[in-house]
């Protein structure tokens, strides 16, 4: 085979093409080279991804200590509220307030001061993931004489508010050092009214059945305490303060309450002491027990007077000798006799009567020449009767001989006619 030679003008071909285009691309794109500059060739870094917070679990909480609040106050009117700003309270945290009334002696700071109304309540704290109460709302009553009203962090409520006694102090909302630092806002404490408060007493007295008196001390109508003195029977005294719209009870024993005198500012005094009552029912009384026996000795009466029974007094007149009087106190036994002798008689009169003369009268079975009469007839009714002695004995042995012997000859006479049978 003959291979025809290469001819050199293709691949010149080929490269003037490639030229060619090279040269229409660049004059397509110079225009806009030639309005913006190239710039130099650099690196673009990559940009990178922020980093994620992780996800809160639950609302972050505080301590007691560390806990802040904000405030408001109308002390006038009785009325506060709290916030936690930046709670809720950790558990097992807990933090109390109170919003608290009181009745005083002048619009100025003065004592002493007594409770008229109060109010308390407490942020608690929660568990992870849980939500607390942020804002707390309290209320109480105002007296319309003068007061004071105190807002202040803690439950513990004094009272009466006195002049040595101890303050609220820096406990007290919105003061300026302390506890009370923790909450921003208007001060909260205020005093003011425009009347004097006094108080309306008044006694009732109750006795009951046992000599008791319970006096019931009454303050309902008045606009301050009332300072009530009880002076009773033994030295007692006591004085009972009572607060405004408020009731007292106090119970004098038998004792205490035969006289008694209640005096107060602003009330007549009482007086007076215990008294039965209407519906007393009177005390079971145990009925003694008497009686007379007759012996051939003595005539002997004989008193018993029970546990619950009353003391019994009597005289017994004989118709011979002296007569005897005797005192029987309840769970007692006493004895009272007299020489036995024909035609004794003992008349009872006192407590215990007998209404007529009883007479001795001797028994069957005395012996001759006792009790000054003749001829005991022995025996008498004593149950069984006496054993039996003497001739008497001799004809009921001879009479039980005669028995035997004739149940013997019976015996023989039976054995000679039995008949026997045989096979």
């Amino acid at each position: 085979m003959i291979r025809p030679k290469l001819s050199p003008r293709r691949p010149l071909v080929v490269a003037a093409a490639a030229l060619a285009g090279l040269a229409t691309a660049f004059a397509v794109s110079s225009p806009a080279l030639a309005t913006s500059p190239s710039p130099t060739a650099t690196a673009s870094p990559t940009p990178t991804a922020a980093a994620t917070p992780p996800a809160n679990e639950g609302p972050a909480c505080v301590s007691a200590a560390d806990a802040r609040y904000t405030h408001t106050f109308k002390g006038k009117r009785g009325e506060a509220s709290i916030t936690l700003v930046n709670g809720p309270l950790c558990e097992g945290e807990e933090q109390a307030l109170a919003l608290v009334s009181y009745v005083a002696p002048s619009a100025k700071i003065a004592f002493p001061q007594y409770v008229l109304d109060k109010s308390v309540k407490k942020f608690t704290g929660v568990g992870a993931g849980e939500l607390g109460v942020a804002t707390l709302d309290f209320k109480v009553e105002v007296p319309q004489c003068y007061t004071q009203v105190d807002f202040v962090f803690g439950d513990e409520i004094i009272d009466p508010l006195t002049e040595t006694g101890p303050r609220y102090n820096n406990r007290k909302v919105g003061s300026p050092k302390g506890i009370g630092s923790q909450s921003k806002g208007p001060q909260a404490w205020y005093n003011g009214g425009s009347e004097t408060c006094s108080p309306v007493p008044e006694v009732i007295a109750q006795s009951d059945c046992e000599g008791n008196v319970e006096l019931t001390l009454v303050n309902r109508s008045g606009n301050a305490a009332a300072a009530f003195t009880i002076t009773g029977s033994g030295g007692y005294t006591e004085t009972v303060s009572v607060p405004m719209r408020k009731i007292e009870t106090r119970k004098l024993n038998p004792g205490q309450a035969q006289e008694l005198k209640v005096t107060a500012p602003g009330m007549e005094d009482f007086t007076g002491g215990w008294a039965k009552p209407e519906d007393c029912q009177e005390p079971e009384v145990g009925e003694p027990d008497g009686g007379y026996e007759s012996t051939c000795d003595e005539m002997i009466f004989r008193i018993a007077n029970p546990e619950n029974g009353a003391t019994l007094t009597s005289t017994f007149t004989p118709s011979t000798g002296e007569p005897k009087t005797v005192t029987v106190e309840p769970g007692r036994d006493v004895t009272v006799t007299f020489p036995a002798s024909p035609g004794l008689t003992v008349t009872v009169t006192g407590d215990l009567a007998s209404g007529e003369a009883i007479k001795w009268e001797q028994p069957k079975d005395c012996e001759d020449g006792e009790g000054g009469e003749e001829g005991g007839s022995g025996g008498g009714d004593q149950e069984g009767g006496l054993p039996v002695t003497g001739a008497a004995a001799g004809g009921i042995a001879a009479g039980a001989a005669a028995l035997l012997a004739v149940g013997a000859v019976l015996f023989v006479l039976a054995r000679r006619r039995r008949i026997r049978f045989t096979a």
